[in-house]
């Protein structure tokens, strides 16, 4: 039991660290885009590589909301916690391999060896962390399933958040200029590409949250999943807002179709999250 708690303790730790360290990137991508952009593709970015770093930044940020959120919480949203590193890197990891071979010119070679070794041991210490802690899922001392069959519409939202976050992931991941192209007034290079597909990537990563939710009994637990939701949709809205209004030389009226897309997500997911406090305040009284 001590030794449980212990190593609990410590996974607390880490998830603090790794909130710290998120959010001090997170906020250098959202607020300073065009300085990081222009330090590694070592040329004068844009306003499409500016929005798209930018809303790497917001997904880092709620991540990090999300780590810190969780790091006194059961074994099984510390589960969560390391999916979310551990499947980025590897994703991250395949697009430096192909960054260094199909593209060699775009970013210095130290910078993509420095990228390498930091993602591999990102990911080695992630899956150390998670087959430590037992690689939970649900509660061990629940038998059969373990969804919440009562939820419907909760688990519904759910699943079609899972459902989005893997498609939108997965067309960025895919065809970034594609989704671009219509949106955008600059040319599109392989520059964009990358960035474009680094934010797919954490697209993919987040459906771990709303899967898993699906079966937790804590109410706390599942209140973060959507807060989370919640941070990540008003950080890209806003990133997409900022965009438009901001850099009119680089984006034309198609971005909107975007905006109005996140928006929809963002209204959904505030609004199941208050509805979800009203009625717990409502079992209080």
């Amino acid at each position: 039991m001590r030794r449980a708690s212990h190593s609990a303790t410590m996974r607390g730790r880490v998830l603090t660290l790794d909130a710290v360290c998120s959010t001090v990137v997170g906020l250098i991508l959202f607020f300073s885009p065009h300085f990081v952009a222009d330090f590694i593709f070592k040329r004068q970015s844009d306003g499409v590589h500016w929005h798209l770093v930018r809303c790497v930044g917001g997904q880092l940020l709620a991540g990090a909301f999300v780590s810190y959120r969780f790091r006194n919480a059961s074994s099984t949203a510390h589960t969560v916690c390391f999916i979310l590193r551990i499947v980025p890197a590897i994703i991250c990891l395949m697009l430096v391999f192909q960054c260094r071979s199909m593209t060699p010119k775009l970013i210095e070679p130290a910078y993509l060896e420095l990228a390498k070794n930091f993602l591999f041991a990102g990911l080695f210490f992630n899956a150390a962390l998670l087959l430590a802690s037992g690689w939970h899922v649900v509660h061990e001392a629940v038998s059969g399933t373990t969804l919440q069959v009562d939820n419907r519409l909760g688990n519904c939202l759910y699943q079609l958040d899972a459902i989005a976050s893997i498609c939108i992931g997965v067309a960025w991941l895919t065809f970034p200029k594609w989704l671009l192209h219509r949106q955008v007034t600059v040319p599109l290079d392989e520059s964009h590409e990358l960035c474009g597909r680094i934010m797919g990537a954490l697209f993919v990563t987040s459906y771990a949250v709303a899967t898993h939710a699906l079966h937790w009994e804590d109410k706390d637990d599942r209140m973060v999943a959507i807060d989370g939701r919640v941070v990540c949709c008003l950080c890209i809205l806003s990133a997409q807002v900022w965009s438009q209004l901001a850099y009119l030389e680089s984006w034309s009226g198609g971005h909107w179709v975007g905006i109005s897309l996140f928006s929809t997500w963002t209204v959904i997911s505030v609004v199941y999250r208050l509805a979800l406090l009203c009625k717990t305040k409502a079992k209080k009284l």
